[in-house]
């Protein structure tokens, strides 16, 4: 009886620290960490290796991403987003359209000035420039929720410059 007593209130001490854990624990979605974004695209594929003239297209890019805080001084994200091109080369089907992911890196720069950012990326992207994509970049805060890009991307086969709008919700 003393056995079942004591794994009894055993059972209900363990059951009431569960259920008084703090609600930080909890995942949640917050929506004022989201933002999204669009701008344009030079892209180039060197092709001088092959004997052939390089290619290149200009084009346009939407995403959105995902904050989730900032860890030593470096803020965490994700982005996903869809390219658009034009065709490389005249004649041919060559684009680099397609869907992306990454991982988004940022470290303000208060030192230089306190509206810059720097910005590393490491993703993958679908379609027509399939692969591997790494970039840098710097951004600058307009206003409180909003900030322009200028990032240079090394996709497997193409380089791309962009320069995107960004708002935060």
């Amino acid at each position: 009886m003393k056995k079942l007593l004591s794994a009894s209130l055993l059972a209900l001490g363990l059951s009431q620290a569960a259920l008084a854990q703090p609600e930080s624990n909890i995942i949640s979605f917050d929506i004022s960490k989201l933002y999204a974004g669009a701008g344009f695209n030079h892209n180039r594929i060197d092709s001088s290796p092959f004997g052939i003239k390089d290619g290149s297209a200009s084009g346009m890019q939407i995403f959105a991403g995902y904050e989730y805080g900032t860890r030593n001084g470096f803020d965490i994200a994700s982005e996903a987003g869809l390219m658009q091109t034009d065709k490389f080369y005249t004649g041919s089907n060559d684009d680099a359209d397609g869907i992306w992911a990454a991982a988004v890196v940022k470290k303000d720069l208060p030192e230089v000035n306190d509206k810059l950012a720097a910005l590393i990326r490491l993703g993958y992207g679908l379609g027509g420039d399939d692969g591997l994509l790494m970039g840098f970049g710097a951004q600058y805060r307009l206003q409180p929720q909003a900030f322009v890009r200028l990032e240079y991307l090394n996709k497997d086969i193409t380089q791309s410059f962009q320069v995107n709008a960004v708002y935060e919700f």
